[in-house]
């Protein structure tokens, strides 16, 4: 009768074993963080953790603590999750954060960076429009011109970007330029005989406007 029992316990025996041996120890690895780094300060009060994955990691563990994990008045957040990101709203001030990375039987140990939120000053233009001067929608221009962009500059607006591509951008084949620039006029010379779709958009700190676009086309 004995060893009736032991024939059926020792297969269930060498299942768990390999059951254990199959999950990969990722106790000595490291998560890389992203951001955000040591010592940022961060003006946008949502605020995006991210991380670089852990290979054989079937989750990751972060926290969030003000000021620090030393000095813990309030944990912020305390969550599992299965992606390499993690979004949250926070207020103004200082905050330490880590994660680690786990499996169904190890864990890495904390990756651990320190950060503060300074709310910005920055006024909301998301709703203003680029009004664009020159050239004028639809012109034809040859290869050996200049062509001088111009727009008229939005209130409270730090710099602009500027694109162009060809023959638009619905369907580019190219974008031939991609600038920030904090004035409000731009030249390109020298461009191959094709038609290009140009726009512009406004940005601060916080906001941006939509971009504005017109067309234009060199010819030989």
């Amino acid at each position: 009768m004995k060893k009736i029992f032991w024939i059926f316990i020792l297969p269930l025996f060498v299942f768990n074993c390999e059951d254990i041996i199959g999950v990969e120890d990722i106790s000595n690895k490291e998560v890389s963080i992203l951001a955000p780094t040591e010592a940022s300060v961060l003006t946008n009060t949502t605020v995006n953790f991210s991380w670089n994955a852990v290979e054989e990691a079937d989750s990751y563990r972060l926290q969030i603590a003000t000021p620090d994990f030393e000095n813990t008045t309030a944990i912020e957040e305390d969550t599992l999750v299965t992606a390499i990101n993690f979004t949250k709203a926070l207020n103004s001030g200082s905050y330490q954060w880590r994660v680690r990375a786990e499996n169904s039987n190890y864990q890495t140990p904390y990756t651990t960076q320190s950060f503060s939120i300074t709310e910005s000053d920055a006024v909301d233009i998301s709703n203003e429009e680029v009004i664009l001067l020159a050239p004028a929608d639809n012109l034809i221009f040859l290869t050996t011109d200049t062509i001088n962009f111009s727009w008229d500059m939005v209130l409270n607006a730090e710099e602009y970007t500027i694109q162009i591509a060809t023959p638009d951008f619905a369907s580019a084949i190219e974008i031939i330029e991609n600038e920030i620039i904090s004035t409000t006029v731009f030249s390109v010379s020298n461009l191959e005989a094709q038609d290009y779709e140009w726009r512009v958009k406004a940005q601060n700190s916080d906001y941006e406007t939509t971009y504005t676009a017109q067309n234009f086309t060199v010819e030989e």
